[in-house]
């Protein structure tokens, strides 16, 4: 049987205080968006940067998630939906990046035209304004530095602390 690690022994994650602080660092709402989607819905840097902006459902305050998969066998392309449920602050925090970005010559539809590496830039630079240098122990893992994928950990992390169960945290995580 294979040991689980306590959720108290894992180190690779961050507390809401220090979400807060990068949220807060940001000196843009896009900045700011791209640390609070991922903090409060658990979805993967691919996904985020893929986010149309008729993929958000205000009125039903959701976001759809599309990810096509191709299929080694016959190299069919299967295109798998997923909503993920958005809280009224995010989309706020949306409405309002939607607005800041209108001043820039932006005509397509995706939420954040930018790239997975303009992302992880954005990351470490909020990192170092927030103060989080490093994330975890040397002695866990080697992988220490603040990237997308830290939210969605923090987020799986804290989903189980305040109670959800691993197969409900795995529907939503995809």
């Amino acid at each position: 049987m294979t040991q689980v690690t306590p959720i108290r022994d894992l180190k690779g994650y961050l507390e809401a205080p220090e979400v807060e602080r990068l949220i807060t660092t940001a000196t843009n709402p896009r900045d700011a968006l791209l640390v609070r989607i991922p903090w409060r819905s658990g979805i993967r840097v691919s996904e985020l940067i893929g986010i149309k902006e008729s993929d958000i459902d205000f009125e039903n305050r959701a976001v759809v998630i599309k990810v096509q998969k191709m299929r080694k066998r016959d190299g069919k392309t299967i295109e798998r939906r997923r909503v993920i449920p958005i809280d009224q602050v995010t989309l706020d925090m949306v409405k309002e990046y939607l607005e800041w970005r209108k001043q820039f010559p932006y005509k397509g539809d995706l939420l954040f035209p930018i790239t997975r590496q303009r992302v992880d830039q954005i990351y470490w630079k909020l990192g170092r304004r927030a103060g989080i240098k490093e994330i975890g122990d040397p002695a866990v893992s080697k992988h220490r530095k603040l990237h997308p994928h830290t939210l969605r950990h923090s987020f799986a992390i804290h989903c189980i602390k305040r109670g959800m169960t691993i197969e409900r945290l795995q529907k939503i995580l995809g």
